[in-house]
């Protein structure tokens, strides 16, 4: 439902972000419900830009000049808005369409990246939920080498949930954080969902292939072997990592929440060790 452009807004180059919202239902009895889902797509968008523009962290992306607009084209709405324009590639990219692979420095330094996202997002009580390979971009800058995208389907402890159906997951199965399979999830989300996802992130940018899910899998098998099946060690696959990198690594990836390392402070200081 949502495309991108390209654009040049005075004189600056931006992503003009289209979100198209899906149309009414065409029985009545259905309405109610279509009502609500279309609802919940704008306020799923107007939140995202919303939390981006109270974010100051070079590692998230940044809101455009274009402001959040609703406009109704041949009968269908869509709600439009601009981001910065970033000139990389995605993880995903660079993992699947290339043999590069990073050295460990690079590796800590993707951490450290995500690492500060999230403790910028959670000063807000927002988890991403969605963080993956293709929502990171890869730029050729110093002191800004990789920016998070993408808080669409962000959730806010703050705010009451914008799901109207409750037994719904938003989230993507193959970067599934296991406590998303909780019933009560929404009761217990907290940021260490994204550490989990951020090491997931790590492990598969560092070495090409994810320490749980499968390319052949369907949703089902995805999803069982998110909530049950142990990841592989990053040593297994980079041994030439430092024990102390590749077992951090293992730990975020701890099926309960518990058993992770949870310090922001203390693991951003570890990955500039």
């Amino acid at each position: 439902f949502k495309t991108v452009y390209r654009a040049e807004i005075n004189g600056e180059r931006e992503v003009i972000k289209v979100v198209e919202i899906p149309d009414g239902a065409v029985d009545s009895k259905l309405q109610p419900d279509q009502d609500r889902y279309r609802d919940e797509c704008i306020r799923r968008v107007e939140r995202e830009v919303d939390i981006l523009k109270k974010c100051q962290s070079p590692f998230l992306v940044k809101t455009g000049s274009l402001p959040l607009v609703t406009q109704n084209v041949n009968g269908h709405d869509y709600v439009i808005y601009s981001e910065e324009f970033l000139d990389g590639p995605n993880l995903w990219q660079i993992c699947r369409g290339t043999n590069y692979r990073p050295d460990e420095a690079e590796a800590k330094m993707l951490m450290k990246c995500l690492l500060k996202a999230i403790q910028e997002i959670w000063s807000l009580k927002v988890i991403h939920r969605d963080i993956k390979p293709c929502n990171v971009i890869k730029l050729n800058v110093p002191d800004r080498p990789f920016v998070l995208l993408d808080l669409g389907i962000a959730f806010s402890q703050r705010e009451s949930g914008l799901t109207h159906n409750a037994a719904i997951r938003m989230a993507t199965f193959r970067y599934l954080a296991p406590e998303m399979g909780d019933p009560n999830f929404r009761a217990n989300l907290d940021y260490r969902a994204d550490l989990y996802t951020s090491a997931l992130t790590v492990f598969e940018f560092s070495t090409g292939e994810h320490p749980i899910a499968r390319d052949n899998d369907d949703d089902i098998q995805t999803v069982t072997r998110a909530l049950s099946q142990p990841p592989r060690s990053l040593s297994e696959l980079r041994p030439e990592f430092s024990r102390r990198f590749t077992q951090l690594i293992d730990q975020l990836l701890k099926k309960k929440p518990a058993l992770r390392p949870a310090n922001l402070k203390q693991l951003i200081a570890a990955m500039e060790n």
